[in-house]
C-alpha cells in the first residue's frame, strides 16, 4: 500500500473517532430526556468503529471528500441507533463496525454482515462521476430493509419483530418508557409527601421525623404499582421487618431497577420472543387484492425457533389471543402495505401486555439489581 494511502485511512479513522465523540452529547441528551442517566449510557467511539478502505490501484483525490462525508452520514446512523437501544449492547442483534469498501467492480451498494461488522462496498464510480455516496436516510433504510442480511435467511424474515431500532420494538419502548415515568414519578410524590427527597444523593431519613403513616403509604403505592399475584408473596409480609430507611433504600432501588436500560432492553427482548413464538402457532387467513401501477406488499410469517433466555420474565408478558383475518384490497397509483400478524400501534396493548413494574421490583426480591 502506497504511503498517502496509508495515510489516509489512518485519519480516516481517526476522523471517524472524532465525529463519533462529537455526536455523543446528542446521544446523552436525548436519552436523558428518557430518564437514562449518562452513567448508564455506553459512549459512541467506545462501542464502534468506521472505517473505510480504498483499493490502491485507486486515485484518492477524487473520492476523499465523498469518504469523509460518508464518515459523517454512518456516525448519524449509529447516533440514532445507540439512541435506539438505550446507549446498550444489544442481546439480540449486535453491532460493532462498520466498514466502507471501495470497489472498481461494484456497480451499485451492497451490503453483507457477519458477527458484528457491517460491510458496505461502495461503486468507485459513483462516487467518482455522479458525487454518491451512502447518505444517512440510504443507510437507515436499507438497514430497516435488511438489505444486509440474506435473502435465504430466516433471520430477515423476522426483521420487523426483531431490529432493534425497528418500529415494533421502537415503538414497544415508547410505551414502556411512559409507564415508567409515572411509576417514578409516584415514588417521587410519595417521598417528597413524607418529607424525604428522592435523589441519589440525598441523606437517610432521621426515624423521629419521618411519620408512622410512611410504612403504609409505601404498602399502598406498591400495590398501587406491582402485581402480588405474579410475585407469589403478599407485600404486607415482605415490608414487615423493614424500618424506615431500608424503606427509602427499597423504593430507590425500584426505582433504579424501573429505569435500568439494561432491564428494559432484556424486557423487550423477551416480549419479542413471546410474541415471535404465538404467531408461529396463530393462523392467519390472508386475502389480498392490489390494483395499480406499483404495488409493494410485505407479508411475514414466523417459521424459525428461536429460545429465551429470561424464562422467569415470560410471567410478565401476555399476548392477547385473537384469530388473524386479513383482507385488504387496494388500488391506486402507488399501493404499499405491510402485514406482520400484529397490528403495530403507539400503545399495542392490542397484541401485548406488559408488567415491567412487578418484573423490576422482583428483582429486588431475587437480588438481581
Amino acid at each position: 500500500m502506497n504511503q498517502p494511502l496509508e495515510d489516509f485511512h489512518n485519519y480516516c479513522r481517526n476522523y471517524a473517532h472524532t465525529t463519533l465523540q462529537g455526536q455523543g452529547r446528542e446521544v446523552q441528551m436525548a436519552l436523558m430526556r428518557r430518564q437514562i442517566p449518562p452513567q448508564k449510557v455506553r459512549s459512541l467511539e467506545s462501542c464502534y468503529d468506521i472505517q473505510v478502505t480504498l483499493d490502491d490501484t485507486l486515485p484518492l483525490k477524487p473520492v476523499q471528500p465523498l469518504l469523509l462525508k460518508q464518515i459523517e452520514a454512518t456516525a448519524e446512523f449509529l447516533r440514532d441507533f445507540h439512541i435506539g437501544i438505550l446507549g446498550q449492547r444489544t442481546t439480540i442483534f449486535q453491532l460493532y463496525e462498520i466498514e466502507f469498501l471501495v470497489s472498481q467492480n461494484s456497480k451499485k451498494f451492497n451490503f453483507d454482515f457477519s458477527t458484528g461488522k457491517l460491510l458496505i462496498k461502495l461503486p468507485y464510480r459513483q462516487l467518482k462521476k455522479q458525487s454518491h455516496y451512502l447518505t444517512y436516510p440510504e443507510l437507515l433504510q436499507s438497514w430497516h430493509q435488511g438489505k444486509h442480511l440474506p435473502k435465504t435467511s430466516p433471520l430477515r424474515r423476522l426483521w420487523w419483530l426483531f431490529n432493534p431500532i425497528g418500529e415494533f420494538r421502537s415503538n414497544l419502548k415508547s410505551t414502556l418508557f411512559l409507564a415508567i415515568q409515572k411509576r417514578v414519578l409516584g415514588i417521587d410524590k410519595l417521598l417528597v409527601r413524607f418529607g424525604i427527597q428522592g435523589n441519589e444523593g440525598d441523606s437517610q431519613p432521621e426515624p423521629n421525623k419521618v411519620p408512622d403513616s410512611f410504612k403504609e403509604g409505601v404498602l399502598a403505592y406498591l400495590k398501587s404499582a406491582v402485581d402480588e399475584e405474579k410475585l407469589g408473596f403478599k407485600l404486607e409480609l415482605l415490608l414487615e421487618n423493614y424500618d424506615d430507611q431500608g424503606l427509602v433504600q427499597l423504593l430507590k432501588q425500584f426505582k433504579d431497577n424501573l429505569t435500568s436500560p439494561q432491564g428494559l432492553e432484556e424486557m423487550v427482548d423477551v416480549a419479542t420472543f413471546t410474541l415471535k413464538d404465538y404467531l408461529t402457532q396463530e393462523q392467519s387467513n390472508v386475502n389480498i387484492r392490489m390494483f395499480g401501477f406499483v404495488n409493494v406488499g410485505n407479508y411475514h410469517r414466523i417459521d424459525v425457533d428461536l429460545h429465551l433466555s429470561s424464562g422467569y420474565l415470560r410471567k410478565y408478558v401476555e399476548v392477547i389471543p385473537r384469530k388473524a383475518d386479513i383482507k385488504a384490497t387496494l388500488f391506486g397509483f402507488v399501493n404499499v402495505y405491510t402485514i406482520d400478524d400484529i397490528t403495530v400501534s403507539p400503545n399495542l396493548h392490542s397484541a401485548v401486555k406488559i408488567d415491567f413494574s412487578t418484573a423490576a421490583f422482583e428483582k429486588i426480591v431475587l437480588g438481581q439489581n
